[in-house]
């Protein structure tokens, strides 16, 4: 990026693919190494813009940032340490559970500005009384242009696309694969990203699996889409959260079939963007999918909405809307 200086660390973002201790310690190396070279740095720095998750490698740098007097933005993704009370990981009420809703609540409490991507995030960080925005998350046009693609085949194919995070339904997604094959055995289910070996080895039905692809890669894999999928489990986190996959989905004009109900569901719904599901009732999802499949008038209004909306979704307005952000509240006299 011209007039930019970029330090890439030796050591990798956390991954999903390994446990919970392991994962913490994949973090919390690279959070020690970025907090070096921050600290190197850090009288020549105005302002950090700070994402979580990775939360700890988050906290972290809040932590350093607030030491060094050095105003920071706080960008929330998912809202933990609440993800891992869902999950089960930690004890809400436990010392370590104590621990961390303190330790976000400093995060939050010594930022100049909170932003979420979702509205949800975004009314329940109000209460820590800083200054709050909701900025969506996007694609990116350049990459994700539908335009650009052509379906190669008639094949109604339903493609998931992205990692299975522990917020995501993946025995769902299987059994509704499973109940589609007997309904209809020609629609078929293509899972782009990595899947655990557990799950890839049980039978799936009618199911291609792309594995891990190159991010330009993708694109193409999707415009041999029909619909997009994305099931995540009924929790209290899943309420407020918006997979960026939903927002690849919709640059690639591909209709959207979700569940549970929540934020994602609603926003689906309101756009008439394709099906929500309240509950996670695999028969219902999978005989849905199968009458879709067989009205294609349905099929191409809901497409032409999908259509319609992209502009908003627009990674390079978005970014404008973000730095207009970072200039008022880091208050820059210079810029």
């Amino acid at each position: 990026m011209e007039g930019a200086n970029h330090y890439a660390s030796p050591f990798s973002v956390p991954s999903n693919r390994v446990g919970v201790f392991r994962r913490f310690f994949q973090e919390m190396r690279l959070a020690c190494d970025l907090g070096l070279s921050i600290r190197k740095v850090a009288k020549k720095l105005d302002g950090v813009i700070i994402t979580s998750p990775p939360f700890f490698m988050a906290a972290y740098i809040a932590k350093i940032s607030k030491g060094k007097k050095i105003p920071y933005l706080f960008d929330i993704r998912d809202r933990y340490p609440k993800v891992l009370f869902d999950l089960k990981v930690i004890p809400e009420t436990g010392f370590w559970g104590k621990q961390l809703i303190k330790r976000e609540k400093s995060c939050y409490q010594n930022s100049c500005l909170l932003t979420s991507v979702t509205k949800g995030i975004d009314r329940q960080v109000s209460s820590f009384q800083r200054p709050h925005a909701h900025v969506s998350n996007g694609f990116d046009p350049h990459l994700f242009d539908h335009s650009k693609f052509k379906k190669k085949d008639n094949v109604f194919r339903i493609v998931y696309h992205g990692r299975f995070s522990r917020l995501h339904d993946i025995s769902a997604l299987r059994k509704i694969s499973l109940r589609i094959k007997e309904l209809n055995p020609e629609i078929e289910f293509l899972i782009i990203g990595p899947i655990p070996q557990s799950y890839k080895s049980q039978e799936w039905g009618n199911a291609r699996f792309a594995g891990e692809k190159k991010r330009g890669e993708i694109p193409e894999l999707l415009s041999s889409g029909s619909v997009g999928i994305s099931l995540m489990k009924e929790m209290t986190s899943t309420q407020i959260a918006m997979p960026a996959k939903v927002y690849e989905y919709i640059g690639m004009a591909l209709p959207l079939v979700v569940a549970p109900d929540g934020e994602l569901n609603e926003f689906v719904k309101k756009n008439k963007l394709g099906i929500g599901f309240e509950k996670m009732n695999v028969l219902e999802i999978a005989k849905e999918i199968v009458a879709l499949e067989q009205d294609r008038q349905k099929y191409s209004a809901l497409q032409e909405r999908v259509i319609s909306i992209q502009a908003q979704f627009d990674r390079s307005s978005q970014s404008a809307v973000f730095a207009d952000l970072v200039e008022k509240h880091f208050n820059f006299q210079d810029v």
